[in-house]
């Protein structure tokens, strides 16, 4: 089950028990459907088919949602990043756009749409002819198609921007503007946690089910932001029992940007921090493996404040940002903050007892009295920040993090583990560079943590021609090497245990045509958890994108994954035999918009897993269809999905990306059988109140109940409500 809570994405399932079949008539092939499956892509085929035949114009597909789905499908279970307040950062640049004249390449990163690719020749095209007089220019740029232009559009400018410092403080915090967020959530349906077993014993959720949420943030153009969260999730009381201050969460920052040619960021309160390619440290989005097959290389700005909720992926205290010439910066940041953990008394010392620790929780909830117990615990103390060198072409950092806890971190060692840290304190060193030539850009990191292991990454992206593109990355972490904040480019989360290789190449071979392919091979030197051997393991992804200028967006994409895992016993052996499982996920995808103010969306994917030791072979295929309604000048919108999915297990399970209240995202994977649908209403009561109500029901056909533990449903069906009110001020 991926729930990680905090983040907009949160999967809603719920599903754990897995069921394999082993009796698949047609085992050899992937294209050989059930007869329900033929049925349903042949409808699909036709309306596509019918569709296609429309007139009418269509924007661009959201490279955002794409980019995001794709990094999520590529996690690890035990992986947790931030992504709720991306679509936030956009409508913040709409109202204060960059200006491409003098951006540096952080700045463009803050987009989520151009490559790697695009931003090195845009950088370079800039150095060769100077500024640029209109933002139609871009076309001369080999990279840049009117698609991609049309995408970044609202949110950069090519206007002379005379750089305003030093404007005062009184004017920043009186003539910026005010936004106030209030959300609701609840599940319908009786959840386990909330009912009491008998008369005598309370549920166990200690609160109710609605999850409240409050944010206020105020910004002066991108100078000044100041921003205030609260959030109780569902289970968690609410000004009463072990919250008798209200919110079961709190987060605040007040964030100057820019004030000077010498201060370029400080935040007093909750930041993130990001350095290098995050190797030893990175809180912001990364890029990773998905059909952005260039987007491999990490950046942004090293300081950005906090605005989310997850509860333990940020910094508390402060960060800055100094410019100390034209050519070298620092950043130096100090964190003091409590997290959750799983705490022990080790008395094997005959004359004292020593409060330990475990694991470090990072959900966030604290709902029954064991997480209550667990709330807080640690402190962690963290103190770091990079010195960087750079010209033009160039950038050159040393990165440093220390971080310290209060009780000594003392895992359950097992032998896939037995090389990760223990202990008080830690420490993280790192060198990383960026060097632009032409149309080659170098970029990479190599990490030492204070027991001696390193960690090593190193790219190249080649803009080879006007219609290809490469990219290759090297990546080799030692079994031995520890840390905890790092966010780098991997096929698992832990960027320890692992080495791999993975190239990437974009054809762009007709004018309305573009091919994306990866390929990527990497080894596990150690074991790994459920894995009780050295492994290996390949993956490939190809994708074709038809794009028809204001007329439709059309793409297929393959993706096929094969590596090893621990097969099924029925002994508890403490060492089990590792087997192989392929992986194949097909793709077809249609965005096409009617009008202006109506646009249709429609999706049909199949996915096919194999366990070749157990011979157990697993299918599943969603469709859905959407449609948005946004009407120009009307205060009334909606968008709305119906979806069938059939998958038999966890390990066919398919993602897919959902519409939802403005700022969210949601990220659900499917299995069993069933249909799921949505509607999220949207009317703009004044220019400055808005109202959002979401409705999301699932319905599953071959199953009694839905989710587990205290989240259980004893029926078929969830469903969910969810409502926001924006005030503007």
């Amino acid at each position: 089950m991926l729930h990680v809570k905090g983040y907009e994405f949160q999967s809603m399932l719920y599903f754990v028990d897995v069921k394999e079949i082993t009796d698949s008539p047609c085992p050899s092939s992937f294209f050989c459907l059930s007869a329900k499956a033929k049925k349903v892509l042949s409808v699909f085929g036709l309306f596509l088919f019918l569709l296609a035949s429309l007139k009418g114009q269509i924007d661009s597909v959201s490279i955002q949602e794409d980019l995001i789905q794709g990094f999520i499908e590529n996690l690890d279970d035990d992986q947790d990043f931030d992504y709720s307040t991306l679509y936030e950062e956009l409508e913040i640049l709409s109202n204060n756009p960059i200006n491409l004249n003098n951006a540096e390449e952080e700045d463009l990163r803050q987009l989520m749409i151009l490559t790697d690719i695009q931003i090195l020749e845009l950088m370079q095209y800039l150095t060769d002819l100077g500024d640029l007089i209109s933002l139609k220019e871009l076309q001369a740029i080999p990279s840049f198609d009117l698609k991609t232009i049309k995408a970044i559009a609202p949110f950069v400018t090519v206007n002379e921007n005379d750089q305003d410092y030093q404007l005062g403080i009184a004017k920043m915090l009186t003539g910026g503007k005010s936004v106030l967020f209030t959300k609701w959530r609840r599940v319908l349906e009786d959840q386990k946690g909330y009912l009491q077993p008998d008369v005598f014993t309370p549920s166990p959720y200690e609160g109710d089910p609605n999850r409240l949420f409050v944010r206020y943030r105020y910004a002066y153009e991108n100078k000044l932001r100041i921003g205030f969260t609260a959030e109780k999730d569902s289970g968690e009381s609410f000004f009463k029992d072990s919250n008798k201050n209200g919110f079961d969460f709190y987060t605040g920052h007040i964030h100057l940007r820019e004030y000077n040619r010498y201060l370029e960021d400080v935040v007093l309160g909750d930041f993130t921090v990001s350095l290098g390619q995050g190797l030893i440290l990175h809180n912001d989005f990364g890029s990773s493996k998905s059909a952005f097959v260039m987007n491999i290389k990490k950046g942004g700005r090293a300081i950005k404040s906090y605005n989310s909720i997850n509860e333990i992926n940020y910094f508390r205290g402060i960060g800055m940002t100094l410019n100390l010439n034209d050519n070298i910066s620092t950043t130096l940041v100090y964190s003091s903050k409590n997290v959750d953990g799983n705490t022990f008394i080790d008395s094997t010392d005959s004359e004292n007892d020593f409060e330990r620790f475990s694991s470090i929780i990072t959900s966030g909830y604290h709902r029954t009295q064991s997480e209550i117990a667990d709330k807080n615990s640690i402190k962690l103390n963290s103190m770091g920040g990079k010195v960087q060198f750079n010209t033009r072409n160039l950038k050159i950092a040393a990165n440093a993090l220390y971080e310290r806890f209060n009780r000594t971190f003392d895992r359950n060692v097992q032998l896939y583990n037995q090389f990760q840290f223990s202990g008080n304190d830690i420490l993280n060193l790192s060198l990383d560079y960026s060097y632009r030539y032409q149309n080659l850009n170098f970029f990479g990191e190599s990490a030492m943590s204070d027991n001696g292991g390193m960690a090593n990454l190193h790219g190249l992206l080649i803009g080879l021609d006007r219609k290809v593109d490469l990219s290759i990355l090297y990546r080799s972490y030692d079994r031995d090497y520890q840390v905890f904040n790092s966010n780098a480019f991997g096929e698992t989360a832990s960027t320890n245990n692992e080495s791999g290789i993975y190239t990437g190449f974009v054809i762009r071979p007709l004018k309305n045509i573009t091919l994306s392919a990866y390929v990527d091979f990497w080894k596990h030197s150690w074991l790994r958890f459920r894995r009780d051997a050295p492994s290996t393991g390949k993956e490939y992804l190809l994708r074709i994108d038809y794009y028809k200028k204001r007329k439709y967006n059309f793409y297929t994409q393959y993706k096929f994954e094969q590596k090893y895992i621990n097969e099924p016993s029925e002994f508890d052996n403490p060492i089990d035999k590792i087997g192989q499982i392929t992986l194949h996920r097909l793709r077809f995808h249609l965005s096409q918009k009617i009008t202006k103010s109506f646009e249709l969306r429609n999706r049909a994917e199949f996915s096919w897993f194999d366990r070749k030791g157990s011979n157990t072979i697993s299918k599943g295929f969603l469709i859905y269809q959407d449609l948005i309604y946004k009407p120009i000048g009307s205060p009334i919108s909606f968008t709305a999905r119906y979806a069938l999915f059939d998958a038999d297990t966890y390990d066919n399970r398919i993602y897919t990306y959902e519409n939802d209240l403005i700022y969210e995202f949601f990220i659900p994977f499917y299995y069993y059988r069933g249909k799921r649908y949505y509607i999220n209403m949207r009317y703009d009561i004044s220019r400055n109140i808005t109202a959002e109500f979401r409705y999301a029901k699932t319905i599953l056909d071959n199953q009694d109940s839905i989710g587990s533990g205290n989240e259980l449903i004893n029926g078929p069906e969830r469903t969910e409500l969810k409502a926001q009110v924006i005030l503007k001020f």
